[in-house]
C-alpha cells in the first residue's frame, strides 16, 4: 500500500479480507482510500472479496503487471531509471508527497488505531480468528 512502485504478476491475487475474520482493515483503509477513493475503497473493504493483478491495475493498486518471466528484468530497469535521477530531488519530491497528505494520514490512521483496538475486543474477531485457524465458516453474532 505504501510502495512508490508495486509490480505483479498475473498470476498474483489480492484482497482486504479483515471483515472475513471479524476484523477492522483500520490502517490499510486510510492508504486504500488515498490511492483508489472512497467509492472503490468501500468495495473492496466491505465485500473483502479477493482481485487478481489485471483490477489491481484498473484500480491503480499495480503500477505494472509483468509476466514472471520478465519480472526481474523489469524491476531492474525501474531501478535503473531512477538511479539516474538526483537523489536528493528523489528524496525531496517522497518528503514532499508524504507532507501532502500527512494531517490527513495521522488523523486517519489514529482512527484506524482506535477501531483496530476496539476490534479486538468483539466476539466476531474473536470467531474469526478462531474459523480461520480451523478451517471452517465462522458463526458470526447477530447485531
Amino acid at each position: 500500500m505504501i510502495c512508490d512502485f508495486t509490480l505483479a504478476v498475473p498470476a498474483a491475487k489480492f484482497g482486504y479480507t479483515e471483515v472475513r475474520i471479524g476484523f477492522v482493515p483500520a490502517l490499510v483503509s486510510a492508504f486504500l482510500t488515498l490511492q483508489i477513493g472512497d467509492k472503490l475503497a468501500r468495495d473492496l473493504l466491505l465485500t473483502g472479496r479477493l482481485f487478481d493483478a489485471a483490477e489491481a491495475y484498473r484500480l491503480g493498486l499495480v503500477n505494472e503487471v509483468v509476466s514472471p518471466e520478465n519480472l526481474l528484468s523489469r524491476v531492474r530497469a525501474l531501478a535503473e531509471s531512477l538511479s539516474v535521477n538526483s537523489p536528493k530531488s528523489l528524496a525531496a519530491t517522497k518528503r514532499l508527497l508524504a507532507i501532502q497528505n500527512k494531517r490527513w494520514l495521522d488523523a486517519a490512521i489514529a482512527q484506524g488505531m482506535e477501531a483496530n483496538a476496539e476490534a479486538r475486543e468483539t466476539a466476531d474477531f474473536h470467531e474469526g480468528i478462531a474459523s480461520f485457524l480451523e478451517k471452517r465458516k465462522p458463526a458470526w453474532t447477530k447485531l
